[in-house]
């Protein structure tokens, strides 16, 4: 989800106001997504660990928007299950109560959307070693996926990075082996469904060997 600092810039705005239509942009493609489309589960990174090293301001902005957005999620009758994870330790009671609130809402749906906040791929590989190894358990495969932040579901079979930079910037290390990998100059703000459907289509046609001739 890059590109929300420069699309403020260029549109004239402020961070909360580009802030705003980012995360409005995550609800709304994720909607149309699940509805429109096979997709079941999608995983979006909204703040990486290294994003908390911005400025404070900016920092006061995005969990203002958090906390709006939490609301109107709980008031929405929303069609997908909404998860938020990473190390959610930087949030104030109240909108870990929101939180908790919203992933009760849904639960069952089979169609998921997972926020990571506080997130890095690099701290996920240390982390998920660390609860192997205290559970005096091999490390392998298997238990790495259930250890891991995204125990639980499928690695991604694609992946969309907005904002030009062809970088995946620490997101998923573990995770993406054989995901296919897309970028474009969009800016996150600026994403619509017809962009990501024009990606899901290439996707589509792509042969996936997997190392196997």
């Amino acid at each position: 989800m890059d590109g929300n600092n420069r699309w403020s810039k260029i549109n004239g705005k402020n961070k909360y106001q580009s802030y705003t239509k980012g995360a409005n942009n995550l609800l709304q493609l994720s909607n149309e997504i699940f509805l429109k489309t096979k997709v079941n589960n999608i995983t979006a990174f909204a703040l990486s660990a290294n994003n908390l090293k911005r400025p404070k301001s900016i920092i006061n902005s995005i969990l203002k928007i958090l906390d709006l957005n939490l609301d109107r999620a709980l008031e929405k009758d929303i069609n997908f299950s909404i998860s938020i994870r990473g190390d959610l330790r930087f949030l104030d009671s109240e909108i870990k109560k929101k939180i908790q609130l919203l992933e009760q809402k849904k639960i069952d749906n089979n169609k998921k959307l997972i926020i990571l906040l506080n997130y890095s791929g690099r701290q996920d590989i240390i982390d998920t070693s660390l609860k192997i190894i205290n559970s005096k358990k091999k490390i392998n495969l298997e238990n790495f996926e259930a250890n891991s932040i995204l125990s639980g579901l499928s690695d991604p079979d694609l992946l969309i990075r907005t904002g030009g930079y062809q970088r995946i910037s620490d997101f998923l290390l573990f995770n993406i082996s054989f995901t296919e990998l897309f970028f474009t100059k969009k800016l996150w703000p600026d994403l619509s469904y017809s962009d990501v459907l024009k990606i899901i289509n290439k996707f589509n046609n792509i042969e996936r060997k997997f190392g196997i001739w």
